[in-house]
């Protein structure tokens, strides 16, 4: 049997860290999820080839691959989309490489799911679609499934307004060969909200539970990322202790480190630093004196100075944070940034390379469109917006409330 991994999509809600790292590429505890993918598959006997589904940054994918899984006991296909064709599309691409009955993993799934079960219940159950379901506390972000007592899927809504059940969809499927035959070719189709619904109506697609100690994640978000560091650091810290200092690292006697917290290879963190917990210092960061580090990810490579406090945040790799600099309140530094002394970083995403040297890094910018009058605002944003997203707030104001994608980026520095 053969696996399908999409890994194509653009990743746009984790931007900045994103912006310079294909979406399965994300790290969790200085990991890409791919690898974490590709390892749990190894281990499941019944698949013999991994199909990558790859489109955005492909060649950051393929480089991986070929530098970090040489040694992978089983084959690895690359099928390149050759325009975003979403995952329903993206599975049309890969008919020619799949055999009757086919396993799909998106690549953003971060779990310890036991693929295997999956195919087995598949076998079991007749359907042409089996897909994984799990229960979370926020079902309207996602497809929620209503399963019968044979297991059937009698219903699928993505993302209702009023969730009837918290069981959702886990972007895990055996899939049928048979379902991609009316699919057109090299066009943007969503598997899960227009193809899985007409077999839902035709009572062909199963659901199975995932064992209540499964931990899955949607990798959509920061805030999903610190999620999956949190899981992962308290499973490790039920085998190894609250904190894990790596081989290579360089921890000064006066550290105070409160668990769970993870010290990788090659770090070096210096004199009266305070690690808090649910804290990942990534490879060859250097923390100077006196810092304060609580609930932060640190990629990797960065650059921490005197009596910093990184808190609720995540930094990218290689970013430098001056003295006396305060980042908190979820904000997100993408890759090689550099925020000057004494600024304050706070819930705001900060887009690569940037060098922050002002105080429009203060704020999380929150305007409401129905309240801001064009004649009420000044010609220069006071609070650092960027001047072309600011007029397209002063053009909307009054009339309609921004689209999302403004919204989305209206605090990129």
């Amino acid at each position: 049997m053969k696996a399908v991994i999409l890994a194509g999509g653009f990743g746009t809600r984790l931007r900045p860290i994103s912006s310079t790292r294909p979406k399965p590429m994300v790290p969790v505890l200085g990991k890409p999820n791919l690898q974490y993918l590709l390892e749990s598959l190894e281990k499941v006997k019944e698949i013999d080839e991994i199909i990558l589904s790859v489109h955005y940054m492909k060649g950051e994918i393929r480089e991986f691959i070929e530098d970090n899984m040489a040694d992978y006991p089983k084959d690895i296909r690359f099928v390149n989309d050759p325009m975003p064709l979403e995952t329903g599309g993206a599975l049309k691409n890969v008919e020619e490489f799949v055999s009757e009955d086919f396993l799909v993993i998106y690549g953003d799934v971060f779990t310890n799911f036991d693929f295997g079960e999956l195919i087995e219940a598949h076998k079991k159950n007749g359907g042409l679609v089996t897909v994984a379901v799990t229960k979370v506390y926020d079902p309207e972000k996602y497809g929620v499934v209503e399963l019968n007592e044979e297991g059937k899927v009698v219903e699928f809504e993505e993302k209702p307004r009023r969730p009837k059940t918290n069981t959702i969809d886990a972007g895990i499927y055996v899939v049928n060969k048979e379902v991609l035959k009316d699919v057109p070719k090299n066009k943007e189709i969503y598997f899960e909200r227009e193809i899985l619904p007409k077999y839902v109506s035709q009572g062909l697609v199963y659901g199975y539970k995932m064992a209540r100690d499964t931990y899955w994640v949607d990798l959509g978000t920061p805030e999903d990322l610190f999620y999956a560091h949190q899981i992962i650091l308290d499973e490790i810290t039920k085998e190894n202790g609250y904190y894990t200092i790596k081989e290579g690292a360089e921890v000064a006697e006066d550290v105070e480190i409160q668990g769970p917290a993870y010290i990788d290879r090659g770090a070096k963190v210096g004199k009266g630093v305070k690690i808090k917990a649910y804290t990942y210092i990534g490879p060859n960061t250097i923390i100077k004196e006196k810092a304060y580090l609580k609930r932060a990810i640190l990629i990797g490579s960065d650059i921490i100075k005197e009596k910093s406090e990184i808190k609720d945040s995540i930094l990218g790799e290689g970013v430098v944070i001056g003295q006396n600099v305060i980042v908190k309140e979820n904000a997100v530094i993408g890759d090689y940034a550099k925020i000057y002394d004494n600024l304050v970083i706070y819930s705001a995403k900060v887009l690569p390379w940037k060098k922050v040297e002002e105080y429009e890094a203060w704020l999380k910018l929150k305007l409401d469109p129905t309240k801001v009058r064009p004649e009420l605002t000044p010609d220069r944003c006071p609070l650092g917006l960027p001047e072309c997203i600011y007029k397209k707030f002063k053009a909307m104001a009054g009339e309609k409330p921004p689209c999302d994608e403004c919204i989305e980026n209206q605090w990129l520095f």
